[in-house]
Parts: C-alpha cells; structure tokens; sequence
C-alpha cells in the first residue's frame, strides 16, 4: 500500500447491522463503505436479551470486518455499539464475549451522542442544509428502535428528543396479536398513534414546523419504495399520503418482487410508513428531503475534519451548550445568576489547571452543569439540588455519554448540598477516575456559586492568586459590602479546601 495513503475506520454496531466507513485521512475522503446484517434487533425488542445464536452471528460478522481493515492496514479504528445494543440486559456480557472472541474494543454511545453526530453529518454532508433550516425545520432520524428529532428554529438548532418507536419495535412488540387480530394495520396504527400523541404534544413549536429532513438506518426501505437511489431526495407531503395507503393494502410477495424490500425488513414496512405518515401529518410541512446519511456520517465527519485541524469539536460542544440551556430555560432557571456562576466556574477552571489535572472535555461537564444545576427549584426550592440529580438523570442533553449525563446530576446536586470526603462511596456506579472528577468539579462550582450568594450580582470581576500553595486568593472588584458571600465562601470552601488542599479566601475592593 503507497505511504502517501493513511487509513483509518469507524465502525458502528446498530440494531440490524454492522456499519463500517473507512477513510484516508491524508486525502480527506471516504474510500470504503460496507454494512453487514445483524438480527441484534429481533432479540433487543422482543426479549432485551441477546441470545447466543446472535452472538455467534456477530462474532462471524466481526471477522469479516476484521478481514477488511487487514486488507486496508487499518489499525486505527473507533468502534459502538449503538443505545438498541446497551438496551439488552446482558449487554455487558455480551460485549464482553465479543471483546473477547474478536479483539475489538466497543465502546457505548448514548442516544445523546447518536443524535448529535447525526446533526453533525447533515450539518457538513446535505446540501443546502444552512438554507433549509432559516424555516422551522425537523430533523427526523428514524432507526429500527428509535424516533430521534432535532428541531431547528430560524437557522439555530433548539433542541432534540427521542422516543423508543422505531419500526422494528413496534412490530416486535405487536407480534404475538398479529394472527389474532384481523384488522391488524388499524390496531397498529391506533398503537402507533397512543404512543405519538405526548411526545409530539410536548414537542416546542411543533404545528409550525415547514421542512423536514429524514434520516437514518430505516431511510434504506423509504428509498426502495420511493424508487429513488439518490443520496438525497425531494418530496412531498402527498407522496407520503399515497405511499401510506398503498403499503396498508401491499402484500408481502408484491413488496419483494415490485420493490425489491429485503425479506429481513419485510416486518417494518407497514410500521414504518405509518410512523412517518402520523408524524407527518401533525405537522405544517411543505417541505421533505430523504437522505441518505446516518449516525456514522457524522463519526467520519469528525475524524476527518479533526485530523484537517479544522475546529469541529468546538462546534458539538455549542450544540451541547445549546442543549443544556433549553433544559435551563425549559425549567425557568434564573438567568442573570446562572451566567454569574457560569463566569466564575470557568474562570476557576482554567486558573486552577495545574492544580485540578483536569481536560477540554472536563470543562464542558463543569460548563453544562453550571447550567442546568439550578433546574430542581422548578420542583420545589426546598432540597432542589436532590431535585436537580433527579431531572437531570431523567432528561436529555446533546452530545453526553449515560455516564457523563450521571456525572453533571452528581455535580449538580453537590453545588449545594452539604459535601464532605463521604460522598465519595455515594458516587458508586461511577469509576474511580470518573468520581475524583465529579467531586473536583463540584468543589470548584461550590465556590463559583458562593460568589453570588445573594444573588445580586454584586462582583464585578474577579482575579485569581496562587503565589501561596496553600492558599486561593479570589480578588474580585464589587460596589456592595460581601458578607453573604463571604459566610458562603467560608462553608462551601472547606470542601474545596479538603479535596485540593487550598483554601479559598476572598477579598474585595468596593468601587462606587
């Protein structure tokens, strides 16, 4: 193989294939893309087990796979599973064999972080995508277990959700009536629609929503019905109409021999469809794209556009931040006290970096939690940092990993709550490494938040000191006397003080 070339692979374990892109990061560009089917999702939503046949399926793909990067000379590869993997109760087993069996490092990814990435392939990869969203714009990313959407308002992204109902769920999940039910496609559409009727109540600024773009694993059966092979497709909310009525009434034999649908994906049709269609149909949509992209689209974007040093990184950690503060807003967090205490964090953070050991990505988990900290005072002001943990736990922001979502609750709820070394065994389901993180972030918000303990914005600016090793020395310029914040400061910084072993002074000058 020529030296001018230099491989490098992605690898993406869904619910019915393996998806592999390879690329050659010197030229920029996509040199091998190949999937290989999978039945993980047969098992996944019926059972959430995994069985051993299936393992052995995928082991076999695997090798395949691996063929395949020895043929390139890949040794640089990143390797998920996708959430419809973790979703099994012996996952981890599971992985484990795998791991084990074909020497592959998996790795998981949250739904969180799939819809990121997939924001992140049509960002760079659609054409005229910037154009498209200065309407209301959806984007729908439709898998075999999963709706994800991303709503985009004005040319801004705003926020994304995600519902456990893709196609092959909602078959799997109807499976045992099916022989017993005559009317089989009215039942399911009644199914489909009890389970879309929250979700899209709750949904922001949904009845305006003028363009949507689909994508996704699930796109490849749209594609097949439509009879189109371009990568992307414009269309109307009619031909979704027509197509809708005509798959409730095809049959399986015209829709293998008429639109070549794979006999494996014969069970989705009808469901998918009518998913599609009752979204739709919600909606004041004039405009539809069907793309061709997928979550993996993103991973290659990043790891091409990372290794040409172009700042890509900064751009999903904005979507992250964006994330966050309509969870912020979603819970009417105070603002000006919120951007107070976010200031101060990160000014915190990048002082103390000698001290704290901490990285890029560490301080965007302080930077979010800062955020979204106060939102447990929508429930009750009263223990709203328990609050906090809970609806942090139980929501979604773009872009973080499960354990990442547990860290910024544990950080959260720390902000405020009486902290001490004991926390420490509190922090269990988390690594080691994982909880020092936890507990170094949440001494430095502790000591951001006491700043404005009176919530008046009284500091102006503040200056950091560490000419003293055992002493942080927070000048600050305020035109109003301290004392709440120094009787904050003094309580929240003995945690500080015993998990860095510097001990916070402040100090101010009043300027009329």
């Amino acid at each position: 193989m020529p030296n001018e070339y230099n491989f490098s692979a992605v690898i993406v374990m869904g619910s019915q294939n393996i998806y592999v892109q390879i690329v050659d990061i010197n030229h920029a560009s996509l040199i091998e893309n190949a999937h290989y089917d999978i039945d993980l999702g047969e098992d996944v939503f019926s059972d959430r087990f995994i069985a051993g046949d299936t393992v052995n399926e995928i082991v076999s793909s695997l090798e395949v796979v691996k063929n395949l990067l020895l043929d390139y000379r890949v040794s640089d590869y990143q390797f998920f599973a996708t959430n419809a993997f973790h979703e099994a109760r012996n996952s981890e087993f599971v992985r484990d064999q795998l791991q084990k069996r074909t020497k592959f490092e998996i790795n998981w990814i949250s739904q969180s972080q799939e819809s990121l990435y997939r924001n992140l392939a049509t960002n760079f990869y659609l054409k005229d995508f910037k154009k498209i969203v200065k309407d209301n714009t959806l984007l729908i990313d439709i898998s075999s277990g999963n709706i994800e959407l991303m709503g985009y308002k004005n040319g801004e992204f705003m926020y994304s959700k995600t519902l456990n109902l893709g196609p092959l769920r909602v078959y799997e999940a109807m499976s045992d009536v099916k022989p017993d039910i005559a009317n089989f496609n009215e039942v399911l559409h009644d199914y489909i629609d009890s389970q879309l009727l929250e979700f899209v109540r709750l949904l922001p600024n949904i009845a305006s929503t003028k363009n949507v773009i689909l994508l996704g694993s699930s796109v490849t059966i749209l594609k097949l019905l439509f009879g189109t092979h371009k990568d992307t497709d414009k269309l109307t909310m009619n031909d979704f109409d027509v197509l809708y009525h005509k798959m409730r009434r095809v049959n399986n034999q015209e829709l293998t021999r008429r639109y070549k649908i794979d006999e494996n994906d014969l069970s989705q049709v009808v469901p998918l469809v009518t998913i599609i269609h009752e979204l739709l149909d919600r909606l004041s949509v004039k405009k539809i794209w069907l793309s061709s992209l997928k979550f993996i689209d993103g991973l290659t974007c990043e790891l091409i556009e990372d290794k040409q040093e172009n700042n890509i990184q900064q751009m999903l950690n904005n979507q992250t931040l964006v994330s966050a503060r309509n969870m912020a807003k979603q819970y009417n967090v105070e603002p000006t006290h919120q951007a107070m205490v976010e200031k101060f964090a990160l000014k915190l953070f990048d002082s103390l970096e000698d001290i704290h050991g901490l990285d890029d990505r560490q301080r965007l988990l302080l930077q979010v939690s800062t955020i979204v900290d106060d939102v447990g005072n929508f429930v009750n002001s009263y223990n709203h940092y328990a609050h906090s943990e809970y609806v942090i736990k139980n929501s979604e922001i773009l872009g973080l990993s499960n354990i990442e979502l547990i860290m910024v609750a544990m950080i959260s709820r720390y902000h405020s709550h009486s902290a001490t070394s004991s926390i420490f065994k509190m922090l269990d389901k988390l690594s080691i490494s994982d909880r020092m993180v936890v507990i170094k972030l949440a001494a430095i918000l502790r000591i951001a938040d006491s700043l404005d303990a009176s919530r008046l914005q009284k500091i102006r600016t503040i200056d950091i000191n560490l000419d003293d090793p055992t002493k942080l020395i927070i000048y600050v310029t305020t035109d109003d006397e301290l004392t709440l914040e120094n009787l904050n400061l003094k309580r929240k910084g003995a945690f500080f003080e015993s998990v860095f072993g510097i001990k916070p002074i402040l100090k101010g000058e009043i300027r009329q």
